[in-house]
């Protein structure tokens, strides 16, 4: 199922990633690959996954990104099935599953980046689908692969076992308490990273954070998934914990509430604006504070309330989008 779909009681474990980077022996790095060499090296990773013997070559489609609108580019990355640097390209394309769970982005900055990802907190599971995706597709290709440093990748932070794995955190109430800056310094000495809503230079707009490794060079798969884990495991309690401690302050249930009321009867809304709102009325229903029998928003609704998801393939101002957007807040509160 669809990460942001996933239904769960749990706000603050929202979704987990695996990503794998490879690149094929016979080819350069897509950086210094001419385009005749670009598309044979896609046609070969294509090849393996749609030609394969698997049930999984049933499950894929192929996208150029040269085929999408800006638009339609930014409505995969508001999903977290490319990287903001592929939006910003027409090069390149991408395999993505029909239930969105999977996606192949070829000719980034590496000739692949595989990655898993699913709702909630599953990283064993994660991590044993894209194992499974990385084993058919090396059936057919040879991997750039050393010895002594393991996978060859473009930048060199990703050599090793090319995995970046990430767990996607709702964090208000360690925002609201000013923790995070302890967070994200105890895991930065611990060897993990945390980054806002769109990964590296983006900010935890809607209080949502992305943990993830940083080293990829000496340790096992297994052994990064262990480490995240625990971490993120860790945050959880420090957030169910910062949460308690506010929960009965009359300044937090009133902003709550005001959240709820802006959502509900507002007219003009921004994006930026809709996520802290929807991050609001979220804590607000897990602490019990705002119990009415409405309908209540969800990680859905962060991705539904998109720029791109918003604009629905048309070409909106900022004020139409922002009146677009509070009306479909207003219907789902």
């Amino acid at each position: 199922m669809i990460w942001y779909k996933e239904k769960s009681d749990n706000d603050i474990m929202v979704s987990t990633r695996i990503r794998l980077a490879r690149n094929l022996k016979k080819y350069p790095f897509p950086t210094v690959l001419s385009k005749d060499g670009a598309e044979k090296a896609t046609e070969d990773i294509k090849n393996a996954v749609l030609n394969s013997n698997s049930t999984l070559a049933k499950e894929f489609n192929w996208v150029k990104m040269s085929t999408l609108s800006d638009i339609e580019k930014c409505e995969l990355q508001e999903k977290h099935l490319i990287s903001t640097e592929m939006a910003q390209s027409t090069r390149g394309s991408v395999l993505i599953s029909k239930d969105e769970t999977m996606s192949i982005m070829l000719m980034e900055e590496d000739h692949m980046r595989m990655q898993i990802i699913l709702g909630g907190f599953k990283l064993k599971e994660a991590w044993e689908t894209a194992n499974k995706l990385d084993d058919l597709i090396e059936e057919s290709v040879e991997y750039a692969f050393s010895e002594e440093f393991g996978y060859l990748t473009a930048c060199p932070t990703n050599t090793g076992t090319g995995m970046r794995a990430s767990v996607m955190m709702h964090l208000p109430a360690l925002t609201m308490t000013n923790n995070m800056n302890k967070i994200i310094s105890s895991a930065s000495a611990l060897g993990l990273t945390v980054r806002g809503l769109y990964g590296e230079g983006s900010k935890a707009y809607g209080n949502l954070y992305q943990i993830s490794n940083q080293v990829t060079l000496g340790l096992s798969e297994e052994d990064i998934i262990r480490k995240l884990e625990n971490i993120a495991g860790q945050i959880e309690k420090h957030e169910i914990e910062a949460r308690n401690s506010i929960k009965d302050n009359k300044e937090l249930v009133d902003n709550l509430w005001r959240s709820y009321g802006i959502l509900k009867y507002a007219h003009y809304v921004s994006s930026a604006e809709a996520k802290a709102l929807i991050s609001d009325v979220i804590l607000g229903r897990n602490l019990g504070i705002i119990d009415n029998k409405e309908k209540m928003p969800s990680m859905e609704l962060i991705v539904a309330t998109e720029p791109s998801h918003i604009m629905g393939g048309k070409n909106l101002s900022p004020e139409e989008r922002d009146s677009k957007r509070a009306s479909l807040l207003r219907e789902n509160i």
